[in-house]
């Protein structure tokens, strides 16, 4: 009688969880749906922006374009966090998908970091930025929105490139311009905008690191699923040898 004894393949490539790999898998999936849900609400956000008819005083303090790329986010997030959550299900099978779903955060994470240092940047001279903007580059539809919300009227003052048609700039009591309101507001949209990409980069970061774990932990169980095949085949050719 021949003892039975399982193939290196079939010890490499048993499709269910092994038990080192149960706790990381957890925490890797409990990531990988936090990073999911990030993927929802950047879609959300910039779907939002690309159907309003209205985009308010936002889309052009910030720049719309800048609020319309949470759509390539969101879709990123998402199409990268399914791809991790199917790799994590087989991850010894799988485990080339584990170090591209790494790889990827990496690079998005990479790309916000950039993306949130430009945004830095055109707030050291926030003031000449904007009164550039209000002078060169806003329609007096735009302006107009400032002026009649803001009270104001122009940028540093009445005289600078004012809305004559506004009801503040007709107000002769009125003899402030709009770089407040404009600044103010431009600062508001900024935290909003800095606080996603850093939650978004927050939660990259766990993924990553329960992505390493991961691929770690299957390491240490390829080398023991290894070992193991090597004592069977010892095994095997002990019988063979005392027939």
């Amino acid at each position: 009688m021949t003892l039975a004894r399982p193939t290196t393949e079939a010890l490499i490539d048993r499709p269910h969880m092994a038990p080192m790999q149960a706790k990381p898998s957890r925490m890797f999936r409990f990531w990988s749906t936090a990073y999911l849900l990030c993927g929802l609400v950047a879609l959300s956000v910039g779907a939002y922006y690309i159907n309003a008819k209205d985009e308010g005083h936002r889309a052009f303090v910030v720049t719309a374009y800048i609020l319309r790329i949470y759509v390539f986010l969101g879709l990123y997030f998402i199409t990268n966090a399914t791809l991790g959550i199917f790799a994590s299900m087989a991850p010894l099978k799988r485990k080339r998908l584990l170090y591209c779903y790494t790889g990827l955060i990496a690079l998005i994470i990479f790309i916000m970091i950039i993306v949130s240092i430009w945004l830095w940047t055109r707030t050291l001279n926030i003031n000449g930025y904007y009164g550039n903007m209000w002078r060169d580059e806003w329609s007096d539809e735009i302006k107009l929105m400032f002026e009649d919300q803001g009270q104001c009227c122009g940028f540093l003052s009445r005289d600078d490139s004012p809305v004559a048609s506004s009801a503040s700039c007709k107000d002769e009591s009125i003899k402030h311009g709009c770089m407040y309101p404009v600044i103010f507001y431009a600062q508001h949209s900024h935290r909003y905008i800095y606080a996603g990409l850093i939650s978004f980069c927050l939660v990259g970061l766990g993924c990553i690191a329960t992505s390493m774990l991961l691929i770690i932990d299957c390491s240490s169980e390829h080398r023991v699923r290894l070992s193991q095949s090597h004592y069977w085949r010892k095994r095997a050719a002990s019988k063979a040898a005392d027939i």
